[in-house]
């Protein structure tokens, strides 16, 4: 799949408009697409005309203001509709010349800029705003796993003192945005429906929560659920602020600071509020295609299944993202081979019913369906019930699916008595950034604890709960999967007896004393750290505090450098002083990999294996 991108000046007189169009659409795509061809002039047009075009290729051209073009943008067009690629028209004009294409695609629906300013106030310049939807159309195309067009926000927020300002920027998102579906539980939730029930379903098949934090939300029980929930299923959360509201008292936070900070005021004028719906829509846009890259860290784990030749792995190359897997299963029957086969559709996003349509249709219809045992739509939000009448079908989570066929593989053996420390703190960095360090921290928890090890962590508030939900789902004694360590000066603003419920609390009096306890009291594994701050006088940084203790007590020590921070800056160090031994004795290769490897999966089960 191709996308040819042809610049105003092929088309248009008056291309000061559409040169801000496409500019700003250059931006976004240049970040996600790797495909893609911007065509500046006829000669390059001629280069395209020798090769081949394919049907689920995508031809964008903007349509010209008088209903004239070269007759080389004509060969062009025929070239591409012969093919049946998708094509499409931009019409920055009103003018019926402008708004229909030319023959032979007179028949297609032009993206028409002039009519998307309707609902926008017309003595702003809303391009930008309106060039990025366009750019997430074509993303929404080529990258269909990844991203949908057809995305559900769902808005949290407290009925006290936020109901009204939800409804204004609820009402301007349906308004301005118009693909957009927006779940806000006061208007969705029909009269004498289960309300909790509705919330709940809508939530797991959300894309983006939006988190309107007023004064009274950081008190309200069912928030929280929602956001330990999104934070649980990597369902992105973008947390606003209104004016200036507390957040200390909040049981769970997506990040350590809010991403957006509003005045209720900005709300009632309607000017303000389209900018900060832009705003907003913009940063759920990013959150979703920073979460759904995931998927390829799931893709990664498989590789390296298929490198040890546990799995044979092959890419279907008709779809993206989706491949074949064959693996022999040891099994009695002697009249059996043991061959099992699979056909996956990886998802980094939440399927859509259409999703999970589309996909029953396309396996039904080759030989693979015959061939195949199971047949799965993967993601990360978690399995559902089965949609599908088929058997064969399956929604799945990626977490399931790995760890299912790792037991068939793996190396079974006790983790009794054995603990890893995880030392996790914020950096000082933008806050949408954060939000790799959150996801790491909940993959390293994620996979200590479901690997049967004692997770130990000092009591960070962020991270706590979270933790806490994870013991839930993956232990059966949360007792022993989780060790907490608090100082004292904290307890008093904890229920402790609810607290030892949840895990193995330990007071200490004191941070070094509480460091000491966690690090030096009992045997540990190694001690994991992910992130913290880095400060002006050395001797103050928690990381290189913890990393010291551990060292004095023979623990091996791993620096995850991809979530910035102290253990990023620390981990560069000795990655050009060639001297990991300083921290642990596991070589070169891992330390690397923990240096700049994103797939925090995927090194989490390295550094476990090892």
């Amino acid at each position: 799949m191709n996308v040819i991108f042809c610049r105003p000046e092929l088309t248009m007189t008056n291309i000061e408009d559409a040169s801000i169009f496409f500019h700003v659409c250059s931006e976004i795509l240049d970040n996600y697409i790797y495909n893609l061809r911007y065509i500046s002039s006829l000669g390059l047009i001629r280069q395209i005309m020798l090769e081949c075009v394919d049907k689920d290729d995508i031809l964008i051209f903007f349509t010209a203001e008088n209903g004239v073009y070269d007759n080389q943008i004509l060969k062009l067009l025929r070239k591409y509709n012969d093919a049946k690629s998708r094509i499409w028209p931009i019409a920055m004009e009103a003018t019926f010349e402008c708004r229909k294409p030319p023959e032979p695609v007179s028949d297609r629906q032009s993206f028409d800029v002039s009519c998307r300013k309707e609902n926008r106030n017309p003595l702003k310049n809303n391009l930008k705003a309106i060039a990025q939807i366009f750019a997430r159309k074509i993303i929404a195309q080529t990258l269909s796993p990844l991203y949908s067009d057809d995305v559900l926000y769902f808005i949290s927020h407290c009925r006290k003192d936020g109901e009204q300002l939800t409804a204004r920027l609820a009402d301007k998102l349906r308004l301005l945005t118009r693909e957009r579906n927006v779940y806000r539980d006061v208007v969705n939730v029909a009269v004498g429906d289960n309300a909790l029930k509705d919330i709940d379903e809508h939530l797991k098949i959300s894309d983006a929560l939006i988190f309107l934090q007023t004064k009274q939300a950081q008190y309200s029980k069912f928030i929280m659920k929602e956001l330990c929930h999104a934070m649980l299923n990597d369902i992105p959360i973008v947390w606003i602020q209104i004016d200036n509201a507390p957040y200390d008292n909040m049981e769970i936070r997506p990040y350590e600071n809010p991403l957006l900070r509003y005045n209720s005021d900005e709300f009632n004028d309607p000017e303000r509020l389209e900018e900060i719906v832009d705003e907003v829509e913009e940063k759920c846009f990013q959150l979703i295609m920073n979460s759904s890259r995931q998927v390829y860290s799931y893709v990664e784990c498989l590789m390296e299944m298929q490198k040890k030749n546990k799995i044979k792995l092959n890419p279907d190359i008709e779809n993206t993202l989706a491949y074949w897997i064959e693996y022999k299963e040891n099994v009695k029957d002697i009249y059996s081979s043991g061959i099992r086969k699979h056909y996956i559709q990886c998802f980094g996003r939440n399927p859509k019913r259409k999703d999970i349509e589309k996909f029953c249709t396309n396996v039904k219809s080759k030989e693979l369906y015959k061939e195949c045992n199971k047949l799965f739509l993967l993601s990360v939000h978690g399995k559902r019930q089965n949609s599908s009448s088929e058997e064969k079908i399956c929604e799945e989570n990626y977490e399931d699916y790995l760890a299912n066929i790792q037991n068939i593989f793996g190396d079974h053996f006790s983790k009794k008595g054995k603990r890893i420390i995880i030392s996790g703190a914020f950096p000082d960095y933008d806050e949408i950034y954060k939000n790799s360090l959150t996801e790491a921290v909940i993959i390293y928890a994620r996979q200590i604890i479901q690997s049967g090890y004692t997770l130990v962590f000092g009591a960070h508030p962020t991270f706590q709960p979270i933790i806490f939900d994870i013991g839930k789902l993956y232990s059966s004694d949360v007792t022993y999967s989780i060790e907490m360590h608090m100082d004292k000066t904290y307890a008093s603003r904890y229920n402790l007896d609810l607290l030892h419920t949840k895990c193995r609390l330990i007071l200490s009096d004191g941070l070094q004393e509480m460091r000491e306890n966690m690090i030096c009291r009992e045997k540990a594994e190694m001690l994991i750290c992910l992130g913290g701050k880095i400060k002006e006088n050395p001797c103050l940084q928690g990381v290189d505090i913890e990393v010291e203790l551990a060292r004095k007590c023979g623990i091996p020590v791993a620096l995850v450098g991809t979530v910035g921070g102290r253990s990023s800056e620390y981990s560069f160090e000795l990655l050009k002083q060639k001297k990991w031994e300083k921290i642990n004795p596991w070589g070169r290769e891992l330390n690397e990999g923990l240096f700049y490897n994103v797939n925090h999966r995927l090194m989490a089960e390295r550094l476990l294996r090892n």
